[in-house]
């Protein structure tokens, strides 16, 4: 039988196939080497039924007491020779046979039967009530994802920076679409990359995992079904992001993604159903489908009031946190935002038009009374409350000498887009006024009290790298308003926001770049299709 020992050997003279002069308690090998000798092997071996560890099989024809079959066939008692353990299955000490038999061979040798009295009946184990169950792929997916957003909670690398839509989606995994698990699989793979010191940002993105999800989410958009419209949403907007923060040579391809959840909401229309994570999933989406429609200089989709309005019920209806109603209310009344660009784009073809500069005051009025309306209500509160507030500044004490603290993620985004979103209403409104001669020094004042709030807010941001890119756009806006030492102190800080991104994705950050970006965006000077930053160094428009 294998693996029955055939020496008293310890186990050093064994591994080196040496003879063991079984001088115990140390033998001579092993004083010699300077080991501790295990001593004489175990000669006693489980065996019940042929196999190890088991429980063994009843046969009809077993006889009542425990027996040793050789292997001429003949039957062999021998009481001396069997010992129970605590478990009832008996114990052969194979060297005692062979003194004792003779002409037996031990390797040949099996217990027939456990050592049980008579008077005990056999009867089978009762299975467990309660199986363990057996996990399907997407619970294991799911498992694994819920793993990722718990490993890295409160750091930098926590996904539910993204936005709080990325703890709703392990929950649909269960459905019949591929495209979400797919993107979950590569969302899965590559931040687990991103925690592996061996690995250089770049290889961050599975880029096989990414081929798939691109696939399957290509055909869930041509062949689209309407109850798997969540799943779609979710898929594109987490795919947007993966792309964003780890694709560091192709970066995200957001006109297309941007074409993609557009097309995929508008097509419910504005009275369609929207669950919590549907929702959700849409307004995170918002920012880059705002950014796209700047780009191309066109309205928003959802700017007319069915949308609006439908938006808003929505958000009344849903189950989300007061702060994210604020947040995503504020994102309704920024649909505005591609429209106030595109009036500003005609009016610096024609500085003289007036009734395009009264139709920009006349749409950008009520944006700045939403705004300011938030600030002293919704913000307030939050400072109030202790969700905001202010502590000593550890890193620019000279510069601001107390720096904003928030509670949570969420909050943070409230109060830093609410401000940049205030930059840029005010940085159109002020090109209206200039073609009106109407001098507003209140603009002015106002764009640089919300970019303080940005620049107060960047001690607090920078512990959520490398996962809070979206900061950068805000930190970009305020560069405008701030004076020599604080332009120096947005180039740092958006240096440091980026430090994993070789290279960054509009390359290095400096004065010509980011006003190129703030002035294309406010309407300013024009987006053109080139990688020239000769275009950004000359003012002919920006890069994109």
């Amino acid at each position: 039988m294998v693996g029955i020992p055939k020496s008293n050997r310890c186990t050093f003279c064994k591994l080196r196939k040496t003879k063991c002069d079984e001088n115990w308690p140390t033998c001579g090998a092993c004083a010699r080497a300077g080991k501790v000798c295990s001593g004489a092997r175990n000669n006693y071996k489980f065996v019940v039924n042929g196999c190890h560890n088991e429980e063994p099989t009843p046969k009809p024809g077993d006889a009542d007491d425990a027996s040793i079959s050789s292997g001429d066939g003949s039957q062999i008692h021998d009481p001396l020779s069997r010992r129970a353990s605590p478990g009832g299955t008996v114990i052969v000490d194979m060297k005692e046979y062979t003194a004792a038999l003779g002409p037996g061979t031990f390797h040949r040798m099996r217990l027939t039967r456990p050592n049980r009295p008579r008077s005990v009946k056999y009867s089978r184990p009762t299975p467990s009530p309660t199986p363990s169950p057996v996990m399907s792929p997407s619970d294991r997916l799911a498992a694994q994802f819920i793993s990722c957003l718990d490993a890295a909670a409160g750091t930098g690398h926590d996904m539910q920076i993204w936005g709080p839509s990325i703890r709703m989606i392990p929950q649909r995994l269960a459905t019949e679409s591929p495209v979400l698990r797919h993107v979950v699989e590569l969302a899965v793979a590559s931040w687990s990359n991103s925690q592996r010191d061996i690995l250089s940002p770049e290889a961050w993105l599975d880029l096989r995992l990414h081929m798939q999800a691109l696939g399957s989410l290509r055909k869930a958009l041509e062949e689209p079904e309407q109850g798997l419209v969540t799943d779609t949403i979710a898929a594109q907007w987490l795919l947007q992001k993966l792309e964003l923060t780890y694709d560091f040579e192709r970066g995200a391809n957001r006109e297309h993604h941007a074409a993609g959840l557009t097309a995929v909401i508008s097509r419910g229309g504005p009275w369609q159903c929207f669950n919590d994570l549907g929702l959700s999933a849409t307004f995170d989406s918002f920012f880059n489908m705002l950014q796209e429609d700047v780009r191309q200089g066109r309205e928003s989709v959802f700017m007319h009031y069915e949308w609006t309005t439908a938006f808003n019920r929505a958000i009344e209806n849903s189950t989300i946190r007061p702060v994210l109603e604020a947040m995503y209310r504020l994102w309704v009344e920024m649909t505005a935002w591609p429209t106030l660009v595109r009036l500003v784009r005609i009016l610096g073809q024609d500085p003289s038009d007036t009734m395009t500069a009264a139709e920009l005051v006349l749409r950008a009025t009520p944006v700045i009374e939403f705004l300011e309306r938030e600030n002293e209500t919704t913000l307030k509160s939050l400072m109030e409350s202790g969700d905001i507030f202010e502590v000593e500044n550890p890193f620019d004490p000279d510069l601001f000498p107390t720096c904003y603290q928030f509670r949570d993620i969420d909050t943070a985004k409230l109060f830093y887009t609410h401000a940049m979103y205030c930059i840029i209403v005010c940085r159109t409104l002020q090109e209206a006024n200039l073609v009106l001669e109407n001098y507003a020094p209140s603009v002015i004042k106002r764009c640089r009290e919300y970019s303080k709030r940005i620049w107060m807010s960047y001690p607090w941001m920078r512990t959520q790298r490398p996962l809070a890119i979206e900061y950068t756009a805000a930190l970009a806006f305020s560069y405008e308003a701030a004076n020599e030492e604080e332009k120096e102190f947005c180039v740092r800080s958006l240096e440091d926001m980026e430090y994993f991104r070789r290279p960054p994705p509009i390359g290095r950050w400096i004065d010509t770049t980011i006003m190129a970006n703030v002035k294309g965006y406010t309407g300013r000077v024009p987006f053109i299709k080139t990688q020239d930053i000769t275009i950004e160094f000359c003012g002919l428009g920006c890069r994109c």
